[in-house]
């Protein structure tokens, strides 16, 4: 009862009224997962995760019915997701067994008691239950010691099969393990490395392993884990060619910037994933995209770094001078691609054109249009797209400020053609 008394308000109320309905159901709840970690490490969290012995869909359609909720299944599982009027929400399951046919694939679910649920678990850290029925109400669960392993700081795996029936689980241990700032126990270590060896991420889908960076990537402190990766050779797992560079971390820490300024930062995943690939050639880049299968944006994003990357060397070689020339340079170039380099590109004339274009040049456009091409007595036809482009050049260059100063560098540039098409 103590260890629930640690929680805030609105969640006590919650466990309070699903422990409740399990007593009139006569079925047995429990609250489980990293919500109880958390609560030993007095950390905040805000996910709630219940475990039902029994039917854990009908305890969900039931709670959310008495309290004017959504019910949302996930019948594969045997699991819901409840949100209440009040925005808050419960992740309910099943308590069940998984069977494994297939290293890295999903595995076969079945119902089963509170033991078998905990022990299919990842590590001993989120194999804890507090039970919420009474009178057994705060009752800790600790068939496999994850306490002591708190205490210890550890990161222990129930069994020497763990990474191989699921790989993502190597993501998650180095996630759980710098974020908490613990450490991998000996022998959950030597299995580690012997998966990689054994290369048990390939088996992951393309959209298993995207995901798997994508939470690494997620994380509010990204780069010890990059580190820690690198160390245990995942990237060189994922790709021969990938890891750990000169220059990482201080892109890291760009974008970290970036990210405490922003009140949502939705997305800047997708910046931390595009520094770690930043140094890779075009061959490697298109392979890690039919490896990731990455969504069009960012597929466009990740084969644009070696373009961005010519276009600076460009601009070494002095054959770009000019924020027009760059303009036209880059115009077709994913904005994900140039925000990333407007961050943490390691060459200050690059982020500096880089960041003008992506915050300024790239939203302007000419006062003028077609219509005022035809008032000032220009013969419509193909000449009005070299007009209007040329404008916008001289625009960005600061050639032109006002909309009569672009009328009339519209008629010197038609009157000029005129002229070369005369001679």
């Amino acid at each position: 009862m103590e260890t629930l008394n640690a929680l805030p308000g609105w969640v006590k109320d919650r466990l309070h009224d699903a422990g409740k309905l399990a007593d009139q159901l006569d079925l047995a709840v429990y609250l489980v997962g990293g919500i109880v970690r958390d609560v030993f490490l007095d950390h905040v969290r805000m996910d709630i995760d219940l475990m039902v012995v029994g039917d854990g869909i009908r305890f969900a359609k039931r709670l959310a019915h008495e309290h004017q909720g959504c019910m949302t299944p996930h019948s594969r599982f045997g699991t819901a997701t409840v949100a209440f009027p009040d925005r808050t929400r419960l992740d309910i399951a099943t308590a069940r067994s998984e069977h494994y046919e297939m290293p890295a694939t999903l595995p076969r679910v079945s119902p089963d008691t509170l033991e078998a649920d905990l022990a299919r678990r990842d590590f001993s850290i989120n194999a804890m239950a507090i039970c919420l029925n009474t009178p057994q109400r705060g009752m800790i669960i600790d068939p496999h010691n994850g306490r002591r392993d708190l205490e210890n700081r550890t990161i222990r795996i129930l069994h020497d099969r763990s990474f191989a029936d699921d790989p993502t689980r190597l993501f998650r241990a180095v996630r759980f393990e710098q974020r908490l700032q613990f450490r991998m126990e000996h022998r959950t270590e030597q299995v580690y490395r012997e998966a990689i060896n054994a290369h048990w991420i390939d088996r992951l889908s393309a959209r298993r392993l995207l995901e798997q960076v994508r939470q690494v990537c997620d994380e509010i402190d990204v780069w010890p884990i990059f580190k820690r990766l690198d160390e245990l050779r995942v990237w060189q797992a994922i790709s021969p060619t990938l890891g750990v560079f000169e220059g990482l971390e201080s892109m890291v820490q760009s974008i970290d910037r970036y990210k405490n300024m922003l009140d949502t930062p939705q997305d800047v995943w997708r910046l931390y994933l595009l520094a770690l690939l930043s140094p890779c050639d075009p061959d490697t880049l298109n392979t890690l995209s039919e490896r990731l299968k990455p969504d069009r944006q960012l597929k466009e994003a990740i084969q644009d770094l070696p373009v961005l990357k010519a276009i600076a060397q460009r601009i070494k070689n002095k054959d770009i001078e000019n924020p027009g020339d760059f303009y036209k340079a880059v115009r077709t170039i994913s904005e994900d691609t140039i925000l990333f380099s407007t961050i943490a590109d390691q060459e200050d004339t690059v982020r500096q054109y880089c960041s003008i274009y992506y915050y300024e040049h790239r939203h302007i456009r000419p006062a003028i249009n077609g219509l005022v091409l035809q008032d000032l007595g220009i013969p419509e036809g193909p000449m009005y797209s070299h007009i209007l482009e040329t404008i916008l050049i001289k625009k960005i260059n600061g050639e032109v400020n006002t909309e009569q100063e672009e009328r009339r560098a519209a008629l010197e540039i038609w009157k000029d053609r005129e002229q070369q098409v005369g001679k």
